[in-house]
């Protein structure tokens, strides 16, 4: 296994100690793959790698889609070292298996995967050669069956649907039957289980949403109302979620936007609209179960919020308010907080879920990308007190890793040394690149799909708990540095009476040292005309011990 040490950019410089984690990587493709374009941009191009998917922690292991060539999408291991990393099973010996979402059940994780390139049958897997293996041809035409949204867990089997029928399956062949047939290409959605049945919505011949119910048999699977013709009138369903012995369902009345809706399961009633924004639609998202209780985003009207609905209610209650925001992001749960990200990406607001005291993290110069996508797609994710998270430099547009324990003194940059590319964490998709938020925890570990140095997308590990070195103390008081943000020349004054023997470096976002001098007056004025416009960390060093350290933003 490569093993880099670290380098650490301070966003917000107070009296603060130097992070102490370490990156490894698990390369997957040494041979970096193969030379892509961008259709939308031919002056772009990708080396694609390893290109890590579907990471899927199964027996303390875990289990991911990946590439040792190109085009030849496989099951992969890990157990977190390089020896312990390796090919599970070649299913498509004459290409890609195309592998699509891994879903654990009990003891068997399910995937949709072509062993002709032709197909995608469903596959079974214990997480061995010889347990992996096809139980059931389906002749589908693409590998999504598996999707979260398409799924749903009753006891020990798996229940979803192909293009043409609902199916359940207990990880055997025996085991895997059909239980319905469905329109062809009329997916079913919005799985969830209540009182041991698992209702879901069901589009008919006509493209009207019907919701229905299965108890896992063929007799037991059935119709409960078309919601379009029903006296709910509900022309459109966006997801269901199970809670208080009812279903919560965000849907569209005819003619309206989304609203919250409860529905106790009984097919003489009607779905019961929850009214948050009176004289409007409230246009519900991300709602999440929990901790056993559900948590959503939601409008009333004057703004947006963040509500709860307790164990034994069905009515949200707002969390903050008259609070105001101007923008936010989905739901994010880490460390018994609810995070979500306000003002354009530039904050983090956390609500700590005991006493719902709210704070607010500052980005100083970074952003957060807006994930499109899953309205589940969190923004960060975090362990023991740490979050983590991807922004952008303001000023250089370029993606960084963050780790912050919540406070701006001590949220900072971390990146493998090498760090060259601009955006390490975009995936590749066909016409362009996109910004995505794949990043696992396991354990206190940050498992990291990323392409740090032009080596493609690989599998890198990041230890917040790891050692590397003395951990030392920066005084912020140590000198300063003006104008700040600086264009052509900046100075530099220090406080100490030993300037002369201390050394200023300031260094970029990649960990690499741009400019170094030594100190020969007490106030020094420093030319920076040959760096490019960005954030740096300028440093301050006598007899080898860093004694000051701040931010240096470097202007047009």
């Amino acid at each position: 296994m490569k093993t880099t040490k670290l380098f650490f950019a301070l966003l917000m410089i107070t009296q603060a100690t130097l992070a102490t984690g370490n990156f490894s990587l698990i390369e997957i493709n040494p041979l970096h793959g193969t030379q892509e374009f961008f259709f939308s941009d031919s002056s772009k191009t990708f080396y694609g790698a390893g290109e890590i998917g579907a990471i899927t922690e199964f027996n303390n292991k875990l289990f991911f889609t990946a590439q040792n060539s190109p085009d030849n999408t496989e099951l992969w291991m890990t157990n977190g070292t390089t020896g312990g990393t390796s090919l599970v099973k070649e299913i498509n010996a004459n290409g890609s298996a195309g592998i699509g979402n891994i879903a654990v059940v009990g003891n068997k994780m399910f995937f949709m995967a072509t062993d002709n390139g032709i197909d995608y049958d469903l596959w079974a897997s214990d997480g061995s050669a010889n347990g992996t293996e096809k139980i059931a041809e389906l002749n589908q035409s693409w590998n999504g069956a598996l999707s979260p949204q398409n799924i749903s867990v009753m006891g020990s089997r798996l229940l979803f649907c192909t293009q043409d029928q609902l199916m359940i399956s207990d990880g055997t062949t025996a085991g895997t039957d059909s239980i319905h047939a469905i329109t062809s290409y009329s997916q079913g959605f919005g799985y969830c289980e209540l009182n041991s049945k698992v209702y879901f919505i069901l589009p008919n011949g006509n493209g009207n949403q019907e919701l229905w119910r299965t108890d896992g048999t063929v007799a037991g699977t059935e119709l409960i109302q078309n919601l379009t013709s029903s006296s709910s009138n509900i022309i459109s369903v966006n997801s269901m979620l199970a809670f208080n012995n009812k279903l919560f369902v965000v849907a569209s009345i005819s003619g309206q936007g989304p609203d919250l809706f409860t529905f106790n399961g009984n097919a003489t009633d009607t779905l019961q609209r929850i009214v948050i924004a009176a004289g409007g639609n409230s246009y519900p998202n991300s709602i999440t179960l929990y901790d056993n209780a559900v948590y959503l985003i939601a409008s009333t009207m004057a703004s947006a919020n963040i509500f709860k609905i307790s164990e034994g209610s069905s009515t949200p209650v707002e969390l903050m308010p008259g609070a105001t925001f101007s923008w936010l992001s989905n739901l994010s749960f880490a460390n018994n907080k609810l995070y979500f990200v306000a003002d354009g990406g530039k904050e983090f607001h956390s609500i700590d879920l005991n006493g719902f005291a709210h704070s607010i993290l500052s980005l100083n110069g970074f952003f957060t990308p807006n994930f499109w996508g899953s309205e589940q797609q969190p923004s960060l994710l975090g362990a023991n007190g740490k979050i983590f998270f991807q922004a952008y430099d303001s000023a250089s547009n370029k993606q960084v890793f963050i780790e912050s324990d919540g406070t701006e003194a001590g949220t900072q940059i971390v990146m493998p040394a090498g760090a060259s590319t601009e955006h390490p964490f975009n995936f590749i998709a066909g016409c362009g690149a996109l910004d995505v938020f794949d990043f696992k925890m396991w354990g206190n570990k940050v498992i990291i799909p990323a392409n740090f140095t032009e080596a493609g997308r690989e599998l890198w590990i990041y230890d917040p708990q790891a050692t590397t070195g003395i951990v030392q103390t920066q005084n912020e008081n140590a000198f300063s540095l003006f104008p700040n943000p600086a264009k052509g020349d900046v100075t530099v004054k220090t406080t100490s009476p030993g300037y002369c023997d201390q050394e200023f470096e300031v260094t970029n976002l990649t960990g690499q040292v741009v400019l170094k001098t030594v100190l020969k007056n007490e106030t020094t004025i420093i030319k920076l005309s040959a760096l490019a416009v960005g954030n740096y960390c300028a440093t301050l060093s006598e007899n080898g011990k860093v004694t000051g350290a701040k931010k240096l933003v470097i202007v047009k």
